[in-house]
């Protein structure tokens, strides 16, 4: 009978993916992640396979977090829609800046430094950033619906726009943007948006 598990495979995996986004896929030895998670190099390669095999756990596990975070950010009813796009926008301001490691978004980190070499995580972090995007795009739908975005605007490229700027904002927030400038951003990037004459002015009048 083979021997249970000494470990939380989830505490091990949490560990792996904070290790991979502070150093990088190429910057990260096994030695790195058995320091980080505890767990022996023969344990590691025993569970998890070699280091690409675990990074793509660790990726995976990663998107499957993201994605519920933006789900439950973005879930909600038609009359608070538009609301919640701010929210978003926001919090991608501060996504960086709150962290105090600073590690960003792994996805966005990674379709940079394996994106064009790496078939398989580029698969895991192309499904994230489309499943955020349809996430966004219901959520625009809905302030469409409840008469707060322009009906006849597109959804989609709505989406999109919002979630390049939100990836957008990791990378000026790691060279440096200030939280002030990050905050400022996020504020004019809503207000840019095509909202309707009715929800400016009941926001003007909150």
């Amino acid at each position: 009978m083979a021997r249970p598990r000494s470990f939380d495979e989830q505490e091990v995996l949490d560990a792996a993916v904070r290790q991979f986004r502070r150093s990088g896929f190429a910057g990260t030895s096994l030695e790195d992640i058995s320091t980080a998670t505890g767990l022996g190099r023969g344990s590691l390669y025993a569970s998890f396979g070699d280091k690409h095999a675990l990074f793509i756990k660790a990726l995976t596990e990663y998107a499957r977090q993201a994605l519920a975070q933006v789900s439950d950010l973005l879930a909600g009813p038609d009359d608070t829609a538009a609301d919640r796009l701010q929210a978003f926008l926001a919090s991608g301001a501060r996504f960086v800046l709150d962290d105090a490691d600073r590690l960003g978004c792994m996805a966005g980190k990674f379709a940079h430094e394996v994106g064009n070499q790496d078939d398989e995580a580029r698969t895991i972090i192309r499904a994230v950033f489309v499943d955020q995007q349809r996430l966004l795009r219901d959520c625009v739908a809905a302030a469409q619906r409840n008469g707060d975005l322009d009906p006849n605007t597109d959804p989609h490229t709505i989406s999109v726009m919002i979630l390049t700027l939100n990836r957008g904002f990791d990378v000026m927030a790691k060279g440096g943007l200030g939280r002030a400038d990050l905050d400022a951003a996020a504020a004019q990037a809503f207000a840019g948006l095509p909202l309707t004459t009715s929800y400016r002015t009941r926001r003007q009048r909150r």
